[in-house]
């Protein structure tokens, strides 16, 4: 399933472009989550998943940029994704996991070349992210996540906040 907003609305290359959210899964087998922006509201897309080959990512979005817990990875950690005009930014593993039904909390900050900046439980986590998405695409927020398994999964999201600065 996909929430994502009415409109294409937020470019990075206004400036100070945030997402701030806390996030829990219920089970966190069998799972997709990815949490961000995306290009795309046309059609519903997993921007970003597992390509299913090592800590591989398949990138459905043109440009998207958020975090992403996939049990198809090798590597059932957090990851930081991002992708401008087709290219694949440098995904970043976190270095943990999710626990089953505990909020946690992420943040989001794109300057205005596109680059990322990433929070995790209120600290700065892995590198800033060069090349995250294209600063002149207009981008909407998107929770995209599915079950890998017969067995459903439910998702809660809390403290969902999101800005930009238009100076």
């Amino acid at each position: 399933s996909q929430m994502n907003g009415a409109n294409l609305n937020w470019k990075t290359n206004n400036g100070g472009l945030e997402l701030s959210f806390r996030v829990q899964l219920s089970a966190i087998t069998d799972v997709a989550l990815f949490v961000g922006f995306t290009d795309q509201i046309s059609i519903l897309e997993m921007p970003i998943q597992a390509s299913g080959v090592a800590d591989g990512i398949t990138t459905t979005a043109t440009d998207a940029v958020g975090i992403l817990f996939d049990t198809a990875m090798s590597t059932d950690n957090w990851w930081l994704v991002g992708v401008a005009n087709n290219v694949d930014a440098t995904a970043q593993n976190l270095g943990s996991a999710p626990t089953a039904a505990t909020f946690e909390h992420f943040k989001i900050v794109l300057d205005e070349n596109g680059n990322a900046t990433f929070y995790h439980n209120f600290q700065r986590v892995g590198t800033v992210m060069a090349g995250a998405v294209s600063s002149n695409v207009a981008l909407t927020p998107v929770i995209a996540g599915f079950s890998r398994a017969a067995a459903s999964r439910n998702l809660e999201l809390g403290a969902f906040y999101l800005i930009m600065d238009d100076s």
